[in-house]
């Protein structure tokens, strides 16, 4: 499945009466304080069906809310693998409108110029002085569509109830519909924007290598290191923080975490992370690169937060513990990571049904960030050397004897 105006802009919002848009002029006081655009490609028939729930969650934040103040919600809604719908959620008098802007067939959605295409029309029509993005559907983390042979695991059979299941299903059975990380980085990139944050509603989304794919392109990434639920996010109590126009980071991954430990089935991890610290972290983790790597006998000691065999996803804190010994460059790297990882909250055990079967983790660590680099699944070895993460923190650095 690719970027936020910055605060300059209220400084400078006295001495300038007029912004441009689309060679339209839009006066500042027209402009909404914040647009959020909600992605929602096609994710399959059985996704499908919890995204318009989330879609209802989300309004029912905004009833306890009273309205949307000074935000604005437009959503990007396929209705079928064939046909997608751009719209704008209104509330007034008590009653919810959803006022459509445009309709889309085929799924130019894919493709670094149809998502730069929807952003500029999000901004034509809800200019603003923030961006935000929240994207439901599938994910598997930075790995590339086209080095999976079955993207990622081709489920012949539904054997589970919709609740058990996690965003981990549905169009994963086609590539048509999937979307590359570097894609999503560039569309939003060539649309001039940089968004205050990203949300994926989605599995595997919180990796080091989508944190520093993003970093142009968002401020903040709000993702989870381990599969989500097909329930997906809490949107109804989660809501005021994500529509702030300074959204409140604990609060959101908060909300999770009361709804999570309650539910029925009570797995999840939801993180905050601060994109713009991942290219500091990437010189500190090329420093440890240059001197350390992991002893083979370590690779199945180390936290494992998905359900890969083998593993693809591993928890970051743990990694670089197990690597680094020299103690002041590892203090570098926790003081760093804390500033990368402001927050995080996780449920006692992971869940995974990402071979079709239930199973279960329990977590003895969780950092709230997962990275690749001692991953011997063939996945990643096809990709991650070609990631801007590896080339930063391995290109030029000497082999270890």
């Amino acid at each position: 499945m690719k970027k936020l105006l910055m605060f300059l802009v209220l400084m400078v919002a006295g001495c300038v009466a007029f912004v441009s848009c689309d060679d339209d002029t839009v006066e500042l006081d027209e402009m909404t304080k914040q647009t959020i655009i909600m992605f929602c490609p096609w994710s399959g028939d059985r996704m499908h069906s919890a995204i318009l729930n989330n879609i209802d969650s989300i309004e029912s934040g905004i009833k306890s809310k009273n309205g949307l103040g000074t935000t604005r919600l437009l959503v990007f809604l396929s209705e079928s693998s064939h046909s997608s719908k751009l719209f704008e959620i209104i509330y007034e008098n008590k009653t919810f409108e959803r006022k459509t802007i445009a309709e889309y067939s085929d799924r130019p959605y894919t493709t670094v110029q149809g998502i730069s295409d929807l952003i500029n029309k999000v901004k034509e029509t809800a200019p603003a002085w923030n961006y935000a993005m929240i994207i439901g559907g599938h994910g598997t983390g930075w790995t590339n569509i086209g080095d999976w042979e079955d993207y990622p695991y081709r489920i012949k059979r539904r054997t589970l109830p919709i609740e058990d299941e996690t965003r981990f299903f549905g169009s994963v059975e086609d590539k048509n519909y999937a979307i590359d990380v570097e894609t999503l980085a560039e569309g939003i990139a060539n649309s001039d924007t940089k968004m205050q944050y990203i949300l994926f509603d989605d599995c595997y989304m919180a990796n080091v290598e989508v944190a520093y794919s993003l970093r142009k392109v968002t401020n903040f990434l709000v993702a989870s290191t381990s599969e989500v639920m097909a329930i997906g996010m809490p949107y109804a109590t989660m809501w005021a923080n994500l529509a702030s126009l300074s959204p409140n980071y604990s609060g959101i991954v908060s909300s999770f975490d009361k709804f999570y430990s309650n539910y029925r089935m009570p797995y999840g991890t939801l993180s905050a992370i601060d994109c713009r610290q991942v290219e500091e972290l990437a010189g500190i983790m090329k420093q440890i690169n240059a001197h350390y790597q992991l002893a083979d006998t370590l690779i199945d000691s180390l936290q494992t937060l998905d359900g890969f065999v083998p593993s693809i996803f591993y928890d970051m804190g743990d990694y670089v513990k197990q690597v680094c010994k020299d103690p002041n460059l590892y203090n570098k790297f926790s003081t760093k990571f804390s500033k990368v990882v402001p927050n995080s909250v996780h449920t006692d055990s992971i869940y995974s049904v990402v071979y079709g079967f239930k199973s279960f983790k329990k977590l003895k660590t969780f950092s709230g960030l997962t990275i690749t680099d001692p991953s011997l699944h063939s996945v990643a070895l096809k990709g991650k050397e070609m990631t801007g993460w590896w080339k930063a923190t391995h290109d030029n650095v000497p082999q270890q004897p």
